[in-house]
Parts: structure tokens; C-alpha cells; sequence
């Protein structure tokens, strides 16, 4: 229910044309993208929605380490963010995501304990936490 102090974030739009089974053009803040699923074995024009969504969950990761490593040090090098979505294949077990965050200069422990805690606050992590279970760990310098 929306109230008085209810305010818009965010927004997106997305239009699956009746021509289209479904190739999804969508727009925010005046950027374009194209979602589609793979169907009868091609690849697709674009990423799928779920596939965005690990996207988001990775970008708002890094970028939000990001404010903290440059408040914190002169430089620290690359951030790098993959996220694995697995589906269980046995019934009842949990779907979740991993989340795996490779930093190109090891930082002080207490840091690292610190960064795990950022990453877990992350804005889009608490946006889908109530969906999703996100497993993070911090694996050493590639």
C-alpha cells in the first residue's frame, strides 16, 4: 500500500511486442536494453532476466566495496565480482546464490571481515535477500 512517504527509487519499463515470443525491449532513466530467453537451442539477443539480476547483484557489489576501499586506502586495485545462481536438483533443497569476490591486493584481515560485512549490506543484496539465499566469500589475489 502506498503512502504519503512512500517515494520512487527506481523505475524500469519493459514491452514484450505481440510480434516477439520473448525478445523484451526495456528502458530506465533513457537506457535501452534488450532481455530474451534462449529458445529451440539460439542463443538470444540478450541477456536473460535472471541473468540482469546477477548482473545488478554483482555491479552494486563491486561499486559498493568500491566507496569503501577508497575511503579506506590510496589505492587497492580490482574489485571482481562473479555470481553463480544454483538451482537444486533434488526437491526441497535450497536455491541460492554464490557470490565469489577476487581482489587483485590483499587487505588486513580486519578489513576483509569488514568488506564481507559491506558486501552483505550492499543495496541489492537487500533487495533480493528475501527471495535468494547469497552466499559471499572473498577468495586471494588472481
Amino acid at each position: 500500500m502506498k503512502t504519503d512517504q512512500d517515494r520512487v527509487v527506481a523505475s524500469a519499463r519493459a514491452v514484450l511486442p505481440a510480434t516477439e515470443r520473448r525478445r523484451t525491449d526495456m528502458t530506465t532513466r533513457g537506457f535501452t536494453f534488450v532481455a530474451d530467453e534462449p529458445h529451440n537451442g539460439a542463443v538470444g539477443d540478450g541477456p536473460t532476466p535472471t541473468e540482469y539480476l546477477l548482473m545488478a547483484l554483482a555491479s552494486c557489489t563491486a561499486q559498493t566495496l568500491r566507496q569503501y576501499v577508497d575511503y579506506k586506502y590510496d589505492t587497492a586495485g580490482d574489485i571482481t565480482v562473479e555470481i553463480d545462481y544454483h538451482e537444486p536438483e533434488q526437491e526441497g533443497a535450497e536455491r541460492y546464490l554464490q557470490r565469489t569476490i577476487t581482489l587483485s591486493e590483499e587487505p588486513d584481515p580486519d578489513d576483509l571481515k569488514v568488506m564481507h560485512d559491506i558486501a552483505e549490506k550492499s543495496p541489492v543484496t537487500l533487495l533480493i535477500q528475501f527471495a535468494w539465499s547469497v552466499r559471499t566469500e572473498f577468495v586471494g589475489p588472481r
